[in-house]
């Protein structure tokens, strides 16, 4: 009797951590990874799919507004994504368009490995280059 007993609160314990683990990591996972700067005069919003971002394709969106919140269409937004230089690696360095989307612009990233990348996004407004830069950990 005394073995059911201990098996079966071990039983009702592991059970209730498991489930405990899943609401708490399904939450997390739920969540976009979402940076936000103020470039020049605008507001540059950069929304990764994935919290934390992952191996292999991660859709990242961007939205640029102006002072008063409205979205800045028309630009030519480039995406410049890389893993800092490490010794007796080859360089992983990719640029790529960013298509209009909505009220911003989206692409995808190709992320083949894990570790630290620095995501630039770039796009040019009356003769001034803008950019904004955040790191990101791939997992």
């Amino acid at each position: 009797m005394r073995i059911k007993r201990c098996f079966l609160g071990a039983s009702a314990i592991a059970t209730f951590l498991t489930v405990c683990t899943l609401i708490t990591s399904d939450a997390s996972a739920a969540r976009d990874y979402v940076i936000r700067k103020k470039v020049d005069q605008f507001t540059v919003t950069a929304t990764i799919d994935r919290n934390p971002p992952i191996l292999g394709h991660n859709l990242l969106t961007v939205a640029i507004t102006d002072g008063s919140g409205k979205p800045v269409k028309d630009l030519v937004v480039m995406v410049n994504y890389y893993m800092p230089p490490m010794p007796g690696m080859a360089p992983m360095n990719y640029t790529i368009r960013a298509n209009p989307k909505g009220d911003g612009y989206a692409m995808t990233m190709d992320l083949i490995m894990t570790g630290p990348w620095i995501i630039v996004i770039k796009f040019p407004f009356q003769g001034k280059r803008l950019q904004m830069s955040f790191p990101i950990d791939v997992r």
